[in-house]
């Protein structure tokens, strides 16, 4: 009766809500309201036994997230250890290919084994699972080995899911890579007509490798234990991506370190004595991802080093961050015997905090020291000497010829505060939903609240909270010897959520501060759960050596004396931004994007377009793409420019500085290149002004595991997603919008799907007048409001990308930088996330009408130009398909997953190394992709349309009103604009403006 009563409250409070805010009142008639409490109450009288069970059963702080995707590794081992299930010992079984189980294997002969010695599998998309028996002696955890080869010699590195015994053991165990071996192609580095180093492209290096199951992140350095009974256990492979050969598979005991003093007596083997061999860190001979790369310094403490010149003279930085990730030195010693390591470094990335490294010499760490050796933080190059302390250097012990040295990024000491991190999000993220229950949502200042009556352990849990954050701070002080800068959102957090407990009835006007706002706990501990683990360090030199000197680590005041001097002068006659001499005859071609990008493009358009044409190019770097406006005033504007907004080339364009590209006879064929949608923002009547270089695209990320685990469908239409709505919100999660992230401006890119969904237009077709009042776009604008007012979807989201990553956002709309995101910056979750098409509207067909815009850079050629026919030779070649797809091969090979190159070329696209399933959906989504068309004052019905949300979502002003009202400010606008640029005169157009439809671009197509 009591919960019956409860409900009936709450029903009347939400018609009470409803006809105070006028939130509904954009239209909104009685059976729409009666639909949407039906459809809460019967989601509540569904969902109640079940509710009720999870209540009375889930611990005090219980994460209702973890509850659906497994235990984490650390929580589970706590949980054997305390039961009593330990390490087994003494215990080896090989289990050969021949032996593994599953349907339609594909057993390889030892001929067709590249070299491994007897026959081996290939496990590739065809066989799910691949399954092996075994039979232990006795009950306990065991550690598994496997012999592999990876194929296909794509970026990604196969991934597989391990189950034993029909379930994933824990969360960790759902993904673990295996890492491919990569090389320069190059060594020593090719020059650029300036005499720079040209990154080497990076090739997989097919060599047999076996690997013990890891953790996919690193933050456990040690082989994944599993749980196996006594008798018969059943381990399958699960295959998440990517094929390889498989060899034999080792299920064993786990075995310790020894420490230094007991390895050092292992071998007898004397010291060798006057022995230096030094090795260049920028030549490493393998890493386990290409991603870690050779980059260049100016410092005149760095060997080599040369003034004036780009000398790619160090290794790693940020590049070689990620745990896990190894790198292979080759080293030729011509005496067995003992030696010691020293490695040249600088890390000032982490203020006050060191970073970790796993050592091995030939593949075994060799002693429990080298297992998180730490690199202190330096500002300046350091001579690091493993060892104790200085004075008590360790000794390797090398064999006569060749050994190899390898470092593994290693963040495992920080698992600790990564874990507490997580289970503090998790406990704010339930404190808030009981907060949010107890307030009904309402955050009213001139309103009493009784939280601590609601919620007695309100300030407990608060407390709680903080004092884990300051051990955690505390623990990382310890590990640093002093205060790491970095851990400084812990204290913050800390000190937040100590205030709060100090007036926990203030909480409803001060929730922001706890769990939605820019500065808000979750906010911070999310930021500095992404920075935490990465582990950055930048090698110069490595030195094997004994009984010898070190050369000095900082170069002497006079070479740092001598090097600035010239240095200096060189900066009056060098421009920075070049990447290739010019002269009269080359096209000047300015490209906003980084230096890695340029560069390549460069190398490609000497090698290729140069020697096919005769055209001789000249690439520089734009930092700032406004600087087009002032060289074309100064009539200093280059041939052509490439990466600018889309923006840019409307605004150009009508004011006569860029060349209509239509003129070129074959434009009709280039311009099939693209997807129609592609072209709009570039168009002024039957004109085009700039070709699409690259595209974005806009579709729906979702958490297969957590989705499967609510039993919920993924959604197709904006209905589907209202419907999931209360099962996620009742486990604390909620679904994501872009809206959530945009602040107080929401550009079109996040605003125009709606109308375009729902069939409205932002201006009428002769572009005299914003469409945002018509019937349709109110219809739009309903769904945009409500879906934060009714439907309580988050207002404010500062980085889905790590809500995502922890679940409670475990599905949204999120674009091309999101998906990069998530592929190189969430391995933890890799595999366990997908992509579907954008969520959109059913028209009377029963077709789902998707429309989204795909927001990407754009070329351009100035009207200015005297190489105008040169210049589009050039733009023809670079938007090429082959061009396209060779450039972003090697942009993903030599600088990894997060360079993967969004060509606007939809043929080169399907040829780039896109995981086939997400290509599918992004070619799909790209059928709907409708971009924003310009004309003359569009910004106004940009921020008018962004207004008007805000007053009907934050001020309860009437949906109708304000989009009327926002017309009439954006009408005013444009009419201006259309007389300042002679389309209009005394409010009557004397001159056509027909705004580009898509409708006309597919008829044409």
């Amino acid at each position: 009766m009591r919960r019956k009563g409860l409900v009936f409250i709450a029903i009347l409070l939400l018609l009470q809500q409803v006809m105070f805010m006028g939130v509904m009142s954009v239209h909104a008639d009685d059976d729409e309201v009666k639909d949407i409490l039906d459809s809460l109450f019967n989601n509540q009288q569904q969902d109640e036994n079940e509710a009720d069970d999870i209540i009375d059963e889930a611990p005090e702080e219980a994460n209702p997230i973890q509850s659906l995707i497994g235990d984490y590794y650390a929580d589970l081992l706590r949980s054997w250890n305390d039961a009593g299930i330990v390490a087994s010992q003494g215990f080896s079984q090989v289990i050969s290919p021949a032996e593994f189980i599953g349907e339609e294997l594909n057993l390889l002969p030892r001929s067709e084994a590249e070299g491994y010695s007897d026959a081996v599998l290939l496990s590739d998309a065809t066989t799910e699972e691949i399954e092996i028996e075994v039979d232990i002696p006795e009950e306990g955890l065991y550690q598994i080995k496997v012999d592999y080869l990876p194929q296909d010699g794509k970026i990604i590195p196969p991934e597989r899911g391990l189950i034993i015994n029909d379930e994933f053991q824990y969360f960790e165990s759902r993904r673990m890579v295996f890492p491919s071996a990569w090389e320069n192609e190059f060594v020593p580095f090719e020059k650029d007509g300036l005499g720079n180093d040209i990154p080497s492209n990076q090739v997989e290096r097919k060599q047999w490798q076996s690997t013990y199951l890891m953790d996919a992140s690193y933050l456990f350095d040690s082989p994944l234990l599993f749980h196996l009974e006594e008798g018969a256990n059943s381990i399958k492979l699960v295959h998440l991506r990517e094929s390889m050969l498989l060899g034999n598979i080792t299920i064993e005991s786990p075995t310790s370190l020894p420490e230094y003093a007991e390895y050092r007596e292992q071998q007898q083997a004397g010291r060798v004595e006057q022995s230096m061999v030094e090795l260049q860190a920028q030549f490493p001979d393998f890493k386990s991802d290409p991603s870690v790369q050779a980059l260049p310094s100016g410092d005149p403490n760095v060997t080599p080093y040369e003034t004036g010149a780009i000398l790619l003279n160090t290794l790693g930085g940020d590049s070689w961050q990620d745990g896990g990730q190894a790198v292979t030195w080759e080293v030729e010693v011509e005496e067995a015997g003992y030696y010691q390591l020293a490695f040249k470094y600088q890390q000032d990335f982490k203020v006050n905090m060191p970073v970790f490294r796993t050592l091995l010499i030939n593949g075994e760490i060799p002693f429990q020291e080298m297992q998180r050796y730490a690199f202190g933080y330096s500002k300046k190059w350091k001579n690091e000497i493993l060892g104790e302390s200085s004075e008590a250097p360790y000794e390797f012990y090398l064999e006569e010829g060749t050994n190899q040295i390898s470092l593994i990024a290693n963040p495992a000491p920080i698992q600790p505060v990564v874990r507490t991190i997580r289970d503090v999000m998790a406990g704010v993220n339930a404190l808030s939903l009981d907060i949010r229950q107890a307030t009904g949502n309402i955050a009213d200042r001139n309103r009493d609240w009784s939280l601590t009556e609601q919620i007695p352990d309100l300030t407990e849990r608060l407390e709680g909270f903080a004092q884990r954050l300051r051990d955690e701070h505390a623990y990382l002080e310890q590990v640093s010897g002093r205060n790491p800068d970095e851990a400084r959102n812990l204290m913050m957090s800390a000190e937040q959520l100590e205030k709060l407990a100090q007036e926990p009835n203030s909480i409803p006007f001060r929730y922001t501060q706890l769990s939605e706002g820019s500065g808000s706990v979750l906010q911070l501990l999310g930021d500095l759960l992404i920075e935490l683990p990465k582990q950055p360090l930048l090698l110069d030199q490595i030195y094997i050596f004994d009984g010898a000197e070190l050369p000095r680590a900082e170069a002497t005041f006079w070479q740092k004396a001598k090097a600035n001097f010239f240095g200096f002068l060189r900066s009056f006659s060098t421009d920075f931004t070049e990447i290739s001499p010019r002269t009269e005859e080359t096209v000047e071609i300015w490209v906003n994007r980084p230096r890695q990008y340029v560069m390549l493009m460069q190398q490609m358009a000497n090698r290729d377009f140069t020697r096919e044409t005769g055209i001789r190019v000249s690439l520089s770097l734009m930092p700032d793409e406004q600087k087009l406006i002032l060289a074309n005033a100064a009539d200093k504007a280059p041939d052509i420019a490439l990466g600018i907004g889309n923006q840019l080339p409307f605004n150009l364009a009508i004011r006569g500085a860029i060349k209509d590209l239509t003129e070129f006879n074959d434009f009709d064929q280039v311009q099939e290149r693209f997807s129609p949608g592609a072209l709009l923002p570039f168009a002024i009547n039957d004109e085009y002004y700039a070709i699409p270089d690259t595209q974005s695209f806009y579709v729906l990320f979702y958490r297969q595991d957590i989705l499967e685990a609510l039993d919920l469908p993924v959604p197709d239409t904006w209905e589907d997603v209202i419907r999931m709505l209360p099962e996620l919100q009742r486990f604390g999660m909620n679904f994501y919008l872009p809206l959530s992230s945009a602040g107080g401006y929401k550009p079109f890119a996040l605003t125009a799907p709606y109308l375009y969904q729902h069939g409205a237009d932002l201006y009428n077709e002769e572009g005299t007048r914003a469409a945002i009042d018509s019937e349709e776009a109110l219809k739009a604008f309903d769904l945009m409001t409500k879906s934060f007012t009714i439907y309580s979807m988050p207002l404010h989201v500062p980085n889905f990308y790590n809500h995502f990553r922890e679940g409670s956002l475990p599905i949204g709309v999120a674009d091309y930088s999101t998906y990069i995101q998530l592929t190189a910056a969430a391995p933890e979750i890799a595999g366990w996330w997908k992509i579907a098409p954008h969520p959109g509207v059913e028209d009377e067909n029963g077709e789902v009408i998707r429309w989204a815009p795909g927001t990407g850079a754009a070329g351009v050629i100035f009207d200015q130009s005297e190489k105008q026919e040169e210049a589009w030779e050039f733009m023809k070649w670079w938007t090429s398909t082959e061009t396209q797809v060779e450039f972003g091969n090697m942009m993903e090979t030599i600088y990894g997953l997060e360079y993967r190159w969004n060509s606007s070329n939809v043929e080169a696209f399907e040829q780039l190394p896109w995981p086939q399933d997400d290509l599918d959906v992004i070619l799909e989504q790209w059928t709907w992709l409708r971009d924003i068309p310009r004309i003359p004052g569009d910004y106004m019905v940009e921020r008018e349309l962004s207004n008007a949300w805000n007053r009907a979502v934050f001020d309860g002003d009437n949906a109708r009103r304000a989009l009327e009202d926002a017309a009439l400010t954006a009408n005013r606008e444009i009419w201006k604009k259309l007389h300042e640029f002679g389309f209009m005169e005394n409010g009557t157009m004397i001159q056509e403006l027909r705004v580009p439809q898509i409708k006309n671009l597919l008829e044409e197509r």
